[in-house]
């Protein structure tokens, strides 16, 4: 099997984002072949928010068309910036403001982030580090998310926040001001985007940002990756030391730039065919990729699976023999949900650490799979950063997995089969078409669930 480039669902795809639930059984033979997944969704939102604030036309290449992006699309061009998209979206056109916002569509109404945490952290502080006032809001979930380090970071840079109903949280109104620049102290961020966030603001600020991380950052490959973006469009933010960044400020570069593919979204490529016996290769994507998880087929790899870097993409080669692994995902914490999914098929039991920032995503992710994985028979201890977990002779099958309106929750556990997906609508943050991706391996029943 070889798949294309990722196209928009067809109609059984639509019918299936349509279905209250979903059957998904194991694959009919070994899944095999070379593999497109969609564009990042970390790297297309930062090169959006560059792009917007770049001096001319920027083209991306190879973005990712989904609820994420989206409403980073229709945000944008709230704060008067022309985001021009090819029928398929993945090819989008941005004209630059040339430096901070300095105007708001429809003014009175909210900007609408959804559930995404890069626009309403990536977006509001661009809006606070701008002479424009505008409110933010989303959903119930991200009105819960942690905003409050953001906001306190960015008040001292010299903006105005009000929260509506909670301090610290969405919704907020947003009165902006050039950032001031000098030192910003975090202590522990609650996510890395936070961090990024505060980069990017710096680009606007009327001298040099020194951000000092008192006790490092989560995630800290995708600050990584938002360094790398803003020195691709001709920006200057750096780690100066071990935890201290540097940002110059400065107008952002137009410039065409091709995006990488997701590699969260490759995870469950490599972890299908780890799990099932088969042989995938992600195309374009290799150890020198901009984003962490990458890294992960190392972790299938010590699972039993056999991992190669080919120079056009990683494969990775299953047994469908799996060992239990005792993992840190500090570095790379989106995978810990695939992670915790084929847990269930392992021989031995499975310690994952380090995500403690999943306890304030779509969902309390450490909570919502615990509680998933003893429906299938597993023994599972919780713990603030992860979880341990037990595999049971034989998981209980036909199983109906909750998965709280998070994307991944779906994704990770209908790489099992043997399910039934409840919500399957909500992959269409990241990956809309990522039923009929299981689906070329003959995984999705027919008949409505």
């Amino acid at each position: 099997m070889t798949e294309g480039a990722p196209v928009a669902p067809d109609a059984g795809v639509a019918e299936v984002l349509g279905r209250a639930r979903v059957a998904i059984r194991p694959p009919s033979r070994p899944p095999t072949g070379i593999v497109a997944v969609p564009g990042s969704k970390s790297l297309t939102n930062r090169a959006l928010l560059l792009a917007a604030l770049a001096d001319g036309r920027s083209r991306l290449t190879g973005a990712l068309d989904a609820e994420d992006t989206q409403l980073m699309v229709a945000a944008l061009r709230r704060c008067a910036v022309g985001v021009a998209a090819s029928q398929d979206a993945t090819v989008l056109d941005v004209d630059g403001v040339g430096g901070p916002l300095t105007a708001l569509v429809r003014p009175d109404e909210p900007i609408e982030v959804g559930t995404s945490g890069t626009v309403s952290r990536f977006l509001g502080a661009v809006v606070a580090a701008s002479p424009v006032t505008a409110t933010l809001d989303g959903s119930p979930r991200m009105r819960e998310r942690p905003m409050a380090q953001l906001f306190r970071a960015l008040a001292d840079q010299g903006a105005t926040i009000t929260s509506s109903r909670v301090d610290g949280f969405l919704p907020a109104t947003i009165i902006g001001s050039r950032p001031a620049g000098g030192e910003v102290v975090l202590e522990a961020p609650a996510s890395s985007q936070i961090v990024s966030a505060l980069v990017l603001s710096a680009l606007l600020a009327t001298a040099p940002t020194r951000i000092v991380l008192t006790a490092g950052t989560p995630a800290r490959p995708y600050v990584d990756m938002t360094l790398a973006t803003v020195t691709a469009f001709g920006g200057d933010a750096r780690w100066a030391d071990e935890d201290v960044i540097e940002v110059a400020p400065g107008v952002p570069s137009s410039r065409s730039w091709a995006i990488e593919p997701d590699a969260s979204a490759a995870t469950y490529a490599w972890a299908l065919a780890a799990l099932h016996g088969g042989d995938v290769t992600v195309a374009g994507l290799e150890s020198s990729s901009l984003q962490g998880d990458v890294a992960f087929p190392a972790v299938l790899a010590r699972m039993g699976a056999t991992v190669e870097h080919t120079g056009d993409g990683i494969r990775v080669v299953g047994t469908g023999r799996l060992r239990g692994v005792d993992v840190d995902l500090t570095a790379m914490p989106d995978p810990g949900l695939t992670l915790a999914a084929l847990a269930v098929h392992a021989d031995g039991p499975t310690r994952i650490r380090g995500v403690a920032v999943h306890r304030h995503h779509e969902t309390d992710r450490i909570a919502a799979a615990a509680t998933e994985l003893r429906r299938l028979g597993a023994q599972v201890t919780e713990f603030d950063d992860g979880l341990a977990i037990t595999p049971p002779d034989r998981p209980t099958p036909g199983v109906a997995i909750d998965t709280y309106r998070d994307h991944r929750m779906a994704m990770s556990f209908a790489l099992l089969g043997d399910v039934v997906v409840n919500d399957p609508g909500c992959v269409a943050k990241t990956w809309p078409t990522y039923f009929a991706f299981l689906d070329r391996f003959g995984m999705v029943v027919d008949e409505p669930a």
